[in-house]
């Protein structure tokens, strides 16, 4: 497998903080923020809006990213990261779609579910990379807008000006533990806010942990505040951990932070791990 480029950036645009369901970059919306498949599921799909004030027009297509393990960032490579492609059993449409302002657009998404599929977990990224043929204005204007977003907990941003979301699908019973240790407390040098500097560890069978996390505050009266959060807070099988640094929303200089690690599927309410780390 021979490697493209290299971003030795975190991720918000596909892997995004303070993000659940969507994406919002630029003017550019994209909800939800990954598609699952899992048991017998077949079909998903993403809806795309033009939140800007000019036409706007995007291809679809398929990358394929490799995280880098102990990191927060990814490889993008040619192929899949994984011996089983699933961007061969899925098929999308429309390929190319042209929005007015305000305008939006359903992308359906088919899963052709072979016989037999390996137990583990596969994904692949659904790239929308702006035309390239559109005003040099607006791809200055988004590449401006991607950059104040970088060290948040991340930015990435492939080689053409364009945006991301996992496609991921489930085989077997997803058996995996996580664990987090090595908080710190940082001051990000660009922006001056506090951040919470972790890892979180997989064990475990072939499976990705697809977690959401949830960062408590425990003051010195034993009340409880949430002060940051990651959506995507995914750690795919082919790395064994993966660091954040989440920006807190207050000061924080005693008391204890609690981490919470849960599953990106809110209905299930599963919490993969979760640890209180005294503050010194």
């Amino acid at each position: 497998m021979r490697f493209v480029t290299k971003f030795n950036v975190c991720i918000m645009v596909f892997i995004s903080a303070l993000i659940i369901s969507k994406v919002a970059v630029a003017d550019i919306l994209i909800t939800p923020s990954q598609i699952v498949f899992k048991d017998r599921d077949r079909f998903g799909s993403v809806i795309l809006v033009n939140t800007g004030d000019k036409m706007r027009t995007y291809d679809i297509e398929w990358m394929f990213f490799k995280m880098i393990d102990g990191k927060g960032s990814y490889e993008v490579v040619e192929e899949s990261p994984t011996d089983f492609d699933l961007s061969k059993y899925v098929i999308f449409s429309p390929r190319r779609v042209t929005l007015a302002p305000g305008a939006s657009q359903k992308i359906k998404l088919a899963l052709r579910r072979p016989s037999e599929i390996p137990e583990g977990d596969y994904h692949a990224h659904l790239k929308f990379a702006l035309d390239p043929h559109a005003p040099e204005d607006i791809i200055e204007k988004q590449k401006k807008d991607i950059e104040t977003v970088e060290g948040s907990s991340g930015a990435a941003v492939s080689i053409n000006v364009s945006y991301s979301i996992p496609v991921i699908l489930i085989s077997g019973k997803a058996e995996v533990s996580a664990d987090i240790r090595d908080l710190k407390l940082e001051r990000n040098k660009k922006s001056g806010i506090l951040e919470a500097s972790f890892l979180i560890e997989r064990s475990g069978r072939p499976y990705s942990i697809l977690g959401h996390v949830y960062i408590y505050h425990i003051d010195d009266k034993n009340r409880e505040e949430m002060v940051g959060e990651v959506g995507n807070a995914f750690v795919f099988s082919e790395i064994n951990s993966r660091s954040f640094k989440v920006p807190l929303t207050k000061e924080i200089t005693s008391g204890s932070l609690r981490i919470v690690v849960k599953s990106y599927d809110k209905e299930t309410d599963f919490v993969y791990t979760e640890k209180t780390f005294p503050l010194k």
